[in-house]
């Protein structure tokens, strides 16, 4: 079971009992979503349970103390999971903590700080889901022979390791090509859209303003990253505002350190210190008909408030 799930449960008890032994009021909201989560949790070995529980309370105090609205412990805070299709559309939090009309979220990891893992197939509209900026029939054209081998070789059930042995290389049959694709089609919905970059960013890093724990295990540590890319967090408290891109500066291939090009990554760079790294993988042992972007923060923005501590 996924360390990360039972994260988004020790997350969300923290809150729970921080409030409830302050002496104030909170509900969890005990659905599907949460019954999924805390089943993550009880697999786990009572020793692993307490790192998460540790923690997941030391980001849960900082919070408290960022945020005014929630130091009123007297209105009733609801706690609740998010359903995993909420990341389709840009919102990445997994708790969600509410009371009345106001609300926030938290996004968990587990000893990763990646923004997210969206999807490339031959239906997958990339510029539509990320950013409402449809992708143009050259993009489809482009694509069509990359998936409809891809798809040959599902239904003989072969493994991406063993391509090689059908003269096909991942690398320069698959990702080189897709990827080249993928940027052409990016450049283009570039000069038709101009808020692409702004609309991109919000895709991967979040539509709804949130607060991001990062839980390093290997040296026991918790790191808080405050995306308040909308100024919905620390209402009437301390919390910056972090500023969206306006453009693009550079959308290329990854230069490796020798100096090679890369063969499976791009690097996206964007005003207002925005650097992100696009690296496409498969993410089966089996040959699948869609690849998946594993997206990393290279730079962020100097004002985006990053706590670490250890626990």
């Amino acid at each position: 079971m996924s360390k990360g799930k039972a994260f988004e449960y020790a997350t969300a008890i923290s809150f729970y009992n921080y409030v409830i032994k302050s002496g104030g009021r909170a509900q969890l909201n005990r659905d599907n979503n949460f019954q999924n989560v805390e089943d993550s949790f009880n697999t786990l070995s009572s020793t692993e349970q307490n790192e998460l529980m540790k923690a997941a309370m030391v980001g849960c105090v900082k919070v408290f103390k960022l945020e005014p609205i929630l130091q009123k412990i007297d209105d009733n805070l609801t706690i609740s999971i998010a359903p995993d299709y909420f990341g389709q559309t840009g919102d990445v939090r997994d708790v969600i903590l509410t009371k009345g009309d106001w609300e926030i979220g938290i996004s968990c990891k587990h000893n990763h700080q990646a923004l997210k893992h969206q999807r490339l197939s031959n239906h997958i509209d990339f510029g539509n889901e990320w950013a409402g900026c449809p992708v143009s029939q050259n993009y489809w054209q482009g694509i069509r022979p990359i998936f409809q081998m891809l798809q040959e070789f599902k239904e003989k059930k072969v493994n991406w390791r063993d391509l090689s042995s059908y003269n096909i290389s991942k690398e320069q049959d698959v990702y080189v090509p897709m990827l080249t694709a993928f940027l052409n089609e990016f450049n283009a919905l570039d000069k038709r859209y101009k808020n692409l970059a702004a609309n991109f960013v919000e895709y991967l890093a979040g539509r709804k303003d949130f607060y991001k724990f990062v839980m390093n295990e290997k040296v026991r540590e918790i790191t808080i990253y405050c995306y308040n890319l909308h100024g919905d967090l620390g209402v009437g408290g301390d919390v910056p505002v972090v500023p969206l891109p306006t453009h693009f500066i550079r959308k290329g291939w990854k230069i490796n350190k020798g100096g090679s090009q890369s063969n499976n990554t791009l690097i996206i760079e964007m005003d207002n210190d925005w650097i992100v790294g696009l690296r496409l993988h498969s993410a089966a042992s089996k040959v699948e008909t869609s690849l998946k972007f594993d997206s990393q923060p290279i730079n962020l923005p100097n004002n985006l408030l990053t706590i670490s501590m250890v626990y």
